[in-house]
């Protein structure tokens, strides 16, 4: 008798034991991530698109983000989004290219744009006119933390290249600050 009940009672064992704890995968929390940039968007100048945006100060969760590490600027100049609705990585990677990325480094450097509130950034991207030229092209921004978690990407903004007005085959100088 004292051994039904000893296999009853190691069998119930077994299976608690086994229900117990956290199944599937170990995930990252969620919400460490900077949240995207705010206010992105792009003036055509003579020659160069002024790109502006504000670098976020919160993490997804709502928490304080440290220093940034990184900026990133992509530019779409074909196959451009549609609509503007925030990418995923995928998408972006597939159709855009990465202009530049701003290190810590350069991005203390940058001087704030003037009359504006800490945080805003602009980057001068240098447009090929002419016939050769893109008639449209679009951008879109995201920034890493010091642990390197990315941002989404913001929505990106679109300006059309008046390539009739433009003299043909000429390019402004490199990206820079203003």
């Amino acid at each position: 008798m004292a051994r039904p009940f000893a296999t009853l009672i190691l069998g119930l064992l077994i299976v608690a034991g086994s229900a117990c704890g956290r199944k599937g995968p170990l995930e990252i929390p969620l919400g460490r991530e900077p949240m995207a940039v705010e206010k992105l968007a792009a003036n055509l100048g003579h020659e160069v698109v002024l790109l502006m945006w504000t670098n976020p100060v919160k993490a997804v969760s709502g928490k304080p983000v440290g220093p940034l590490e990184a900026v990133e600027i992509w530019v779409f100049d074909r196959g451009l989004p549609p609509g503007r609705r925030a990418l995923t990585s995928d998408e972006v990677e597939k159709a855009a290219r990465l202009v530049r990325r701003i290190s810590r480094q350069e991005f203390d450097s940058f001087e704030f744009v003037s009359g504006e509130s800490p945080g805003v950034l602009a980057y001068m991207y240098p447009v090929v006119t002419g016939p050769s030229g893109p008639a449209k092209l679009a951008f879109t921004v995201r920034v890493f933390d010091a642990k390197g978690r990315a941002s989404d990407f913001a929505p990106p903004v679109a300006v059309e290249i008046d390539r009739k007005t433009a003299s043909p085959g000429t390019t402004a100088g490199k990206g820079a600050r203003p």
